[in-house]
C-alpha cells in the first residue's frame, strides 16, 4: 500500500550523524513505499540559493533524493532555514516547490500542508525579516556571492532563529488551533498539517459533520519521525 510520507524541521547539518543516517534511511524506504513525498521546510538548519557548499556537504542526500524523484513526486515547502530555493530543487532536481499553503489530495483526504511560519500574523518582525529575506535584490545577492560566505553568514542566522522559534513554545499550540479553525471558514480540508514552532500538536474538532485534524509535526529536535498517510486515508505519526 503506497503512502505520503510528510516531514518538517529536520535541521540537518551535516550527513556524518544520526540524524543525516536517519534522513537516509526514511528516503530509501519511501523509494519503495510512498507515493508522494513532502518536505515542509527547514530540512536543512542552513540551505539559502543554489550554492555549491551546500551541495558539497548534502550529496549522499541529493543523490538518494534523486532516485526518490524517479520513483515520485516530492513537494518542498520552502521554510525559514532554505529558501529560494527554484534554481537548484526545481530547476535541476525537478521538485515541486511552494513558496506558502498548498492544498492537495491524498488518499481521499483533503490536505493543508505549510511550512507555518506565516500563521502567526501579529509576529510583524519576523513577518517583515521573512519578507525582507525574499525580495530580489538579497536573492540576487545570494546567488552572486560566495557560497561558503553565504554559509557563514546564515550558520549565526540560523542560530538567531532557533532561538526565537524556542521562545514561542507557550502560544504556538493556541495559535495553530485557532489557525486552523479560521482556515476552515473559508477553505474545506480534512487535515491541516505545519510545522516551523517544533512543538508537536495534534487536535481534532468536528466542523460541518466532519472530523478535521490539525497537526503540527514539530522537529527532529525530539527524535526523527514522519507522518504517514496511507492510500486510504489512514494517518499515524511514525517513529525512524
Amino acid at each position: 500500500m503506497s503512502s505520503a510520507f510528510i516531514i518538517s524541521d529536520v535541521h540537518l547539518t551535516q550527513m556524518a550523524s544520526p540524524t543525516g543516517e536517519a534522513l537516509l534511511s526514511l528516503i530509501r524506504k519511501a523509494q519503495t513505499e510512498a507515493s508522494l513525498f513532502v518536505i515542509l521546510g527547514d530540512l536543512f538548519d542552513l540551505w539559502v540559493g543554489s550554492g555549491e557548499a551546500f551541495q558539497k556537504e548534502y550529496q549522499p542526500l541529493i543523490n538518494e533524493l534523486v532516485k526518490l524523484r524517479m520513483k515520485c513526486p516530492v513537494y518542498y515547502f520552502e521554510g525559514n532555514h532554505d529558501f529560494h530555493l527554484k534554481r537548484f530543487w526545481v530547476d535541476k532536481m525537478k521538485f515541486d516547490i511552494f513558496l506558502g499553503p498548498h492544498e492537495f489530495e491524498f488518499g481521499g483526504l483533503k490536505i493543508r500542508a505549510e511550512h507555518g511560519d506565516e500563521i502567526n500574523r501579529r509576529d510583524y518582525g519576523y513577518l517583515f525579516l521573512r519578507k525582507f529575506l525574499r525580495t530580489l535584490v538579497l536573492k540576487f545577492l545570494i546567488e552572486n556571492v560566495p557560497s561558503s560566505l553565504v554559509s557563514r553568514i546564515g550558520q549565526k542566522a540560523s542560530k538567531v532563529s532557533r532561538e526565537y522559534t524556542s521562545g514561542l513554545k507557550n502560544q504556538s499550540v493556541r495559535i495553530l488551533r485557532e489557525y486552523g479553525l479560521k482556515m476552515l471558514k473559508s477553505r474545506d480540508f480534512d487535515l491541516l498539517v505545519t510545522g516551523h514552532t517544533h512543538i508537536a500538536d495534534d487536535s481534532e474538532v468536528l466542523w460541518k459533520d466532519k472530523k478535521v485534524r490539525f497537526i503540527n509535526l514539530g522537529s527532529w529536535f525530539d527524535g526523527p519521525h514522519y507522518l504517514s498517510v496511507s492510500s486510504n486515508g489512514e494517518i499515524e505519526l511514525l517513529k525512524i
